[in-house]
């Protein structure tokens, strides 16, 4: 009988072990349950910040709006706001990214401007966005012998054609396929050197005339001439500080709605000066007045 209730005892203290070890067991899952539950929530948290975060790639820590780098994209098809496909940087194949469609949507064929994502990562210029690097008439900020003004004020169409090719612009200073802004360095010059040939060869008829006696048809071919390539000046240098405004996200701080007139009309080598200080990172590359780009050869372009 002793042996039998010893028994007995025995059995009772190993069921209420039992009974306890699976309840540890049972608390510690319960335990570990929740911290997974808490580390999945954690992870969820986690993913919307960084996907909030990925939606708000142009805001700062300090809660300051960062300016987009802009860039040309022609649109597919006819797509409505909000459709996002994916496009061609300067349509090279190798530069793909994501764009939206903007309000209003787009037709087909139609060249619009779209930012581009921060996390498209190439070798570029780099210029700060929202504002101009410098001010207008900070010609010599660079140097006092600086390629940038040299150009800008002994050889204007030249530094206008640098900044154009920099910012793969046509020769009208409008965002363009790459096929196309390829060689507006050398339309420019082109266009440059036919109106010099075609001015001296008039002037050089008009030499065996007097002033009171020269034809009225060279008279007449020497004013629509200059008119012509005057307007033409006029129109592509407004155009391309227009474009490097659009790209750079720079508001107009003066003379609203005519400011990129104003600028290329009264101030023309201040203009193509300044421009051409934003578009080149001189203090990483050097500056070169013989060249496409007003760079050395290799050196990136803005986008």
């Amino acid at each position: 009988m002793i042996r039998s209730s010893s028994c007995r005892s025995t059995e009772s203290n190993l069921a209420a072990e039992r009974a306890s070890t699976k309840f540890d067991a049972d608390q510690t899952a319960l335990i570990f349950g929740d911290i997974s539950i808490n580390n999945n929530d954690q992870n969820a948290k986690i993913e919307k910040e960084t996907s909030k975060m990925a939606s708000e790639d142009y805001v700062n820590v300090d809660e300051g709006e960062i300016k987009p780098l802009m860039v040309s994209v022609t649109a597919p098809a006819s797509l409505p706001a909000g459709y996002t496909f994916e496009a061609l940087l300067n349509d090279d194949p190798s530069r793909p990214f994501l764009c939206e469609v903007p309000e209003g949507g787009v037709e087909e064929g139609q060249r619009f401007l779209t930012p581009l994502p921060m996390n498209v990562q190439e070798d570029r210029i780099n210029a700060p966005t929202g504002r101009w690097k410098d001010g207008l008439f900070d010609c010599f900020e660079p140097g006092y012998c600086h390629a940038s003004w040299c150009c800008a004020f002994f050889c204007s169409k030249i530094s206008m054609a640098q900044i154009m090719t920099r910012m793969s612009l046509t020769w009208l200073g409008e965002p363009g396929q790459r096929v196309a802004t390829n060689n507006t360095f050398k339309v420019v010059v082109l266009l440059l050197v036919s109106y010099m040939i075609y001015s001296i060869s008039l002037e050089v008829a008009s030499l065996e005339y007097g002033p009171r006696n020269t034809p009225t048809l060279i008279v007449a071919l020497k004013l629509v001439g200059s008119f012509l390539f005057g307007v033409w000046s006029l129109y592509s240098l407004c155009r391309t500080r227009q474009s490097v405004r659009q790209q750079y996200s720079i508001p107009e701080e003066h003379c609203h709605g005519c400011e990129d007139l104003c600028c290329a009309f009264f101030c023309t080598c201040c203009t193509l000066s300044q421009m051409a200080r934003h578009t080149g990172e001189y203090e990483t590359y050097p500056a070169v007045c013989c060249s496409t780009t007003g760079h050395p050869p290799g050196t990136p372009l803005t986008v």
